[in-house]
């Protein structure tokens, strides 16, 4: 639809003449926003139908005259609206792939002039807007307006929902006299890039209809269906005789704003009586979510299987069942480790056997320092002392020993000190943990849980991170740089570190003892995001040159970046500022691991694995080159050290020549002495 509209002083109303040419046959019914469909064309069709349409149709262009000037302007506004409208679920990017707006002005001289500009897009219930200033001078060329790789607001929601409105809304202002056209029939378009889309009416089909009715089937058989919204899927089956049996439920990855809550299904008798809580495991792999339920020695009879959903969440599945007998089942605790550690090394750029061990500044040579101080000043000071000895060796050897052996070492020694502003690794991990936990919490803005699970070490952007780290022993890379060891992450367990935290929320549990489903979501969010955020922390932790000290400190701001991973669990969306956003991309897509597998027993033992397979992409060239805040405690002066050596050479050299001339002296006072005896006698 387009709407003109003059300002104050302006007695009439600018009259716009749309020709309606060829309209292209009906527009498909896959129009809206779908994964494989994210080009939008602007599309006039008639008068006041103006549309945004999957293929260019309609008017090739629309124009009219304008009698504009600088004191009574003339704007021009534009809406197109998608037709037909969304009725897919998507995904909204995080970027505008590109908008192109073939509009130009062209004056009664005939000079080409580029008007302001106001955009709005409205996906759902986010609206994003940009402006284009009016060029002063005439243009040899009109230009279209154009964006590449804007990024969107998603304040209100990635999630683009059945019926949302897309619409582009553009006004252009005109303050000179002549022909104004707007170009279409592929000229004018805009690009999204849609990651992730469902026909929920189509991966619906196969759902049962209700509790009441529920669909008579054979528990083995293999069933698909989708929970949509507040669904209630239901199956009835017969229990054969059985020792063990086992339900086993795969959901489809969708993204985290949507996904279901996955509580227990419920498994009740023919007499209406609740079946007792199962043991789950839960195992993500980063491509689906299995889910395995284990009854034991059940009463044969008929039985009705029910799924539950929670409103604006949709996630299809399939499950079947199986009867069988005890042994090492799926659920079995045995088929579990007795720990989760943390791979280390697999961010490891260089040999590790040719790791050198770090040091911090000791108290050893500062006090060794200060007693050779005290010597050569003493020394120094004597009466008997040469002038040229005190004030060539002894005075600059006292002072280099200083400023090299005690300033220098206590300024140090001062840096090694934990800052009162820093945080440890070990905290880093309390406050990650403790963030996805109330982020995983009932209630939160899935965007929210969103925005704060792909956070680098829960860091959002524009927070800074200042933490130290005690390291051991440090890796020369061939490039010349050295990678830097964290011994804390050679013994640290995962999967206690987040039982841990499921503990101290106090609700990790309920009346039946099994794990609640907001805190199994929060124990698979946790193993990989923390996984992931200490595998970029070991990759990054590289210097320049080797560390002058053990200690090392990080300081940097956190600006956002492009997330990698899944939609369902995103990593890594925000980098160091210092980090430029091609080399964070490069690092993400040869550093993310090839596969991994989070696996939860709930059975009388909670047990958690956290496996991965590394990437066989990632190298030396894939760190990012410019450093990122990460630096070595040091002293006062580059080289205190060698100032330290060199006044003690200086010092020695100037108590050896003391001693030498002294010495000599003696001498010559004992041959005097005994020459004058001899004369006397």
């Amino acid at each position: 639809m387009m709407h003109g509209s003059v300002l104050k002083h302006r007695p009439f109303l600018l009259l716009v003449s749309l020709f309606l040419l060829m309209i292209h046959p009906a527009v498909p019914a896959s129009a809206d926003l779908a994964e494989e469909n994210g080009d939008l064309f602007l599309s006039c069709r008639a008068d006041n139908d103006c549309v945004l349409t999957p293929t260019p149709i309609g008017e090739e262009q629309v124009s009219g005259q304008t009698f504009a000037n600088l004191v009574q302007p003339e704007t021009l506004t534009f809406e197109f609206e998608m037709d037909p409208s969304q009725y897919h679920i998507a995904l909204l990017p995080e970027n505008l792939r590109e908008f192109q707006l073939d509009f130009k002005h062209q004056t009664e001289s005939g000079s080409l002039f580029r008007p302001a500009l106001e955009v709005r897009l409205i996906l759902g219930q986010n609206v994003n807007e940009w402006s284009f200033d009016a060029s002063t001078l005439p243009e040899p060329a009109s230009e279209n307006y154009a964006l590449y790789y804007e990024s969107l607001n998603l304040d209100e929601g990635r999630v683009l929902w059945e019926g949302d409105p897309v619409r582009l809304l553009f006004s252009v202002t005109l303050d000179r006299p002549g022909t104004w056209s707007l170009n279409m029939r592929g000229a004018s378009f805009l690009k999204i890039d849609i990651p992730w889309s469902i026909d929920a009416a189509l991966a619906d089909m196969d759902e049962p209809s209700s509790t009441t009715q529920p669909v008579e089937t054979v528990f083995e058989d293999i069933h698909r269906g989708a929970l949509v919204g507040e669904d209630h899927d239901c199956w009835a089956f017969e229990v054969e005789t059985h020792e063990v049996l086992r339900l086993m439920v795969e959901w489809e990855l969708v993204p985290i704003e949507i996904e279901q809550p996955h509580s227990v299904p419920d498994l009740i008798t023919a007499a209406g009586r609740l079946s007792p809580a199962p043991d789950v495991v839960v195992d993500d792999d980063g491509e689906s979510l299995k889910i395995t339920y284990r009854w034991r020695a059940l009463p044969t009879g008929d039985y009705t299987l029910c799924m539950h959903g929670s409103p604006q969440k949709i996630q299809s599945y399939s499950w079947t069942g199986v009867f069988g007998y005890e042994g090492l089942g799926p659920t079995d605790p045995s088929g579990f480790s007795s720990a989760s550690y943390y791979p280390q090394g697999a961010a490891l750029a260089g040999d590790v056997d040719r790791a050198e061990a770090l040091n911090s500044h000791g108290a050893g040579l500062l006090l060794v320092s200060t007693v050779m101080l005290i010597l050569f000043l003493v020394v120094a000071m004597r009466p008997t002392t040469a002038y040229g000895v005190r004030f060539g060796l002894f005075v600059p050897g006292v002072l280099m020993l200083l400023v090299g052996g005690i300033l220098h070492p206590l300024w140090a020694m001062a840096d090694e000190v934990q800052h009162q502003d820093e945080i440890t690794l070990e905290t880093l991990i309390e406050m990650r943990l403790q963030q996805l936990w109330d982020v995983s919490a009932e209630g939160v803005p899935e965007q929210t849980l969103y925005t704060h699970t792909g956070a680098t070490w829960g860091m959002l952007e524009g927070e800074r991170l200042k933490m130290k780290l005690d390291i051991e022993e440090a890796i020369p890379l061939d490039d010349g740089r050295w990678q830097l060891l964290v011994p804390e992450l050679e013994s640290l367990r995962l999967d206690q570190a987040i039982f841990g935290q499921v503990a101290k929320g106090e609700t990790q549990q309920s009346q039946e003892g099994m794990l609640e489903s907001q805190t199994v979501r929060f124990i698979l969010l946790a193993g990989r995001s923390l996984l992931l955020d200490l595998l970029i922390l070991e990759a990054m932790l590289v210097v320049e040159d080797k560390p002058e000290s053990s200690v090392i400190h990080i300081d940097t701001e956190m600006l956002a970046a492009p997330a990698t991973g899944s939609f369902a669990a995103p990593a890594w969306s925000t980098r160091p500022a210092s980090v430029s956003t091609d080399d964070w991309v490069r690092l993400q897509g040869s550093l993310f691991p090839e596969r991994i597998s989070i696996s939860l027993c709930d059975c009388d033992l909670d047990l958690l694995d956290v496996m991965f397979l590394p990437s066989d992409g990632f190298d030396l060239g894939d760190i990012p080159p410019s450093s990122w805040g990460v630096k070595s405690a040091s002293g006062l002066l580059p080289y205190g050290g060698a100032l330290m050596l060199g006044g003690l050479a200086l010092g020695l050299a100037a108590t050896w020549m003391e001693v030498q001339r002294k010495s000599k002296a003696e001498q010559l006072a004992l041959e005097f002495a005994t020459q004058n005896t001899n004369q006397w006698n």
